[in-house]
């Protein structure tokens, strides 16, 4: 999957910004409803559509804010089957940051301004020191034990900028060089789910807090298509391991004309549980949003009100669209950096999701009776991995045409997008509008096209006639030189869910 993943990660550009576009409408609602346009949550993105970071607002210089590291992802040579591990006296690991400021500019630690650095996850001794305070240079040497970790290592640093009355902060990954065995985890969490399928996907969380508590918990919606916390400023509380504000940040939706603007903070996200406790994950970054305004080219956008956006982006094989966002790693993942008594080291990083129940950490109960599908590794971005191998058909027209490459379960839309050359597009399975038509029979699979984990078949609808089952609320065409099949959330009518991002894996089981 490498080299195809190299491939398509180009071209992907364009199309991951137009998802988004459709993934972020449900958190958006009537805030989006202005003359002469459909709201949002009603919006099918066009052959154009996209979301982007282009506004009139630019953003300060490159690199402000940030902490930049070298290497950008450190690998550890890990156990795997044949090797246990490295001499007791350990391996040193050497990383170096470079800390910009608010103009952009290089700054090093001191007395009054230390760098802060942390390690989150870690097995007891397996990376030590794992709290660091430096008061000049800028990097640091760990020493390693050779010994196994079950998920990848978070490393975060920040330091306070007083020209800014901020910080300047940083995430990267401490990750595997050698596929490790697929371990289960004993811990999993229960999410109280506020909206489930087939609407979106809500549960509510707490941004910063040192003790979340229900009466601070706001409605997120969970979105697979996307990576990345989203939070207004106004809901976060400013608890002790909150750090910033960074680098600012902002995000476009051409759909609707408005520009959401913002700065990064270092935070910890709470998720609420069934029993009304929270599970909490390690500081991540955060994007909080202060602002909302109109781009300068769209003429029928009307100012909005205060933004009002919460979502928690945690798909994989999702990274930054561009300057101002800086979600390009799976450390941002909320779900993947969970942590409890034990540190997190009892919790196989993951979810597992059904058409009304959200469970996090994947253990050998909760995952039995899946079709898994296991992942190839994201060479691109370390500790990542590669997307599903996915196929789909149209049953009804001449000839079956089936068409294989990669599939997305997208919880955050209710449609479908297919992508393919135009030119390659199969006759009677698109209208004028680039939709499939009324009363065309589709198939998708995922997985290996000989035995695929999971496969169903549908009838093709558009508005107003409603879907059944798994069918998408409208399958919609887009001219890419890739194939790929956005299935929409609506698969989760027929069939449990689960990724494990510890393992690279994905699971479906018939519901």
């Amino acid at each position: 999957m490498k080299d195809h993943f190299v491939r398509e990660k180009q071209n992907y550009t364009t199309a991951v910004r137009r998802y988004q576009t459709a993934l972020l409408s449900i958190c958006l609602g009537s805030l989006l409803a202005m003359p002469g346009a459909r709201s949002l949550a009603a919006d099918k993105p066009g052959q154009d559509a996209e979301a982007s970071v282009s506004s009139t607002k630019p953003l300060s210089s490159a690199n402000a804010s940030q902490i930049v590291f070298s290497p950008g992802v450190i690998a550890l040579n890990n156990p795997d089957g044949d090797r246990r591990g490295a001499a007791s006296s350990g391996t040193p690991v050497t990383v170096n940051m470079t800390v910009y400021n608010s103009a952009g500019q290089v700054v090093q630690p001191s007395e009054a301004d230390p760098l802060h650095v942390d390690v989150y996850g870690a097995p007891n001794g397996v990376i030590t020191p794992t709290q660091i305070v430096l008061t000049s240079g800028s990097s640091v040497t760990f020493n390693y034990n050779g010994g196994a970790f079950p998920n990848n290592l978070e490393l975060a640093a920040w330091m306070n900028d007083p020209a800014s009355g901020g910080a300047s902060l940083g995430t990267t990954l401490f990750v595997h060089t050698n596929r490790p065995s697929c371990t289960y985890g004993t811990a999993s969490f229960d999410v109280k789910v506020t909206s489930t399928v087939p609407s979106a996907i809500k549960m509510r969380a707490v941004v910063g807090s040192d003790n979340p508590q229900t009466s601070q918990a706001k409605s997120f919606t969970m979105d697979t298509g996307s990576l990345g916390v989203v939070v207004t400023k106004s809901s976060m509380i400013m608890g002790s391991n909150v750090h910033g504000p960074g680098a600012p940040g902002q995000k476009f939706y051409d759909s609707s004309g408005f520009v959401f603007t913002g700065k990064y903070y270092l935070a910890p996200v709470a998720v609420e549980l069934q029993d009304g406790t929270f599970v909490q994950t390690n500081p991540i970054l955060v994007l909080a949003i202060d602002a909302v305004h109109c781009h300068a080219d769209y003429s029928k956008c009307k100012q909005p009100g205060p933004p009002d956006l919460h979502y928690l982006g945690v798909g994989f094989d999702r990274n930054s669209t561009g300057t101002g966002d800086l979600f390009d790693s799976p450390s941002e993942n909320a779900f993947l950096e969970l942590t409890d008594a034990q540190n997190g080291t009892d919790v196989n990083g993951g979810y597992i999701l059904s058409a009304n129940s959200v469970q996090l950490g994947i253990t050998a109960a909760n995952s039995s009776g899946f079709n898994t599908v296991t992942l190839d590794p994201n060479t691109s971005v370390l500790g990542d991995w590669n997307p599903i191998p996915g196929c789909y058909q149209f049953t009804t027209l001449a000839g079956n045409p089936q068409f294989c490459g990669n599939l997305l379960l997208d919880v955050g839309i209710g449609e479908m997008f297919i992508d393919l050359p135009s030119d390659q597009r199969p006759t009677g399975s698109y209208d004028p509008n680039n939709e499939v038509p009324d009363g065309v029979g589709m198939k998708i699979q995922a997985g290996p096209t000989n035995a695929p984990a999971m496969s169903y078949s549908f009838t093709a609808v558009q508005p107003p006639d409603q879907p059944t089952g798994p069918a998408p609320t409208y399958a919609e065409w887009i001219n890419s030189s890739n194939v790929f099949v956005n299935t929409g959330r609506r698969p989760l009518l027929a069939f449990d869910y689960y990724f494990s991002g510890q393992c690279g894996q994905v699971g479906f089981q018939p519901n």
